[in-house]
């Protein structure tokens, strides 16, 4: 069985649009440490950025389908902290 690469295409294509951000989680979103940001891309899927200072300038990018994977799993596997 041969590994198959990831789509690199991806990489090579453009951004369409603006990014969008998504933010929640600790209350700074005036910071953006809370924060991601998300794009299409021409011809298909998405760029996510990390907003947090360490993080700038990289990008994930995936497919619909490996990005509703992912999102499922962490619905699937992480617990929302409880507010006591």
């Amino acid at each position: 069985m041969t590994a198959t690469t990831p789509n690199s295409s991806l990489y090579s294509r453009p951004v369409e649009g603006e990014f969008s951000y998504l933010c929640n989680g600790n209350g700074t979103e005036e910071n953006m440490e809370s924060c991601l940001s998300l794009a299409q891309l021409n011809g298909g899927g998405y760029a996510i950025r990390d907003t947090k200072a360490e993080g700038a300038g990289r990008e994930l990018r995936g497919t619909s389908t490996e990005l509703l994977n992912f999102a499922q799993h962490i619905l699937d596997t992480v617990t929302p902290p409880t507010n006591a």
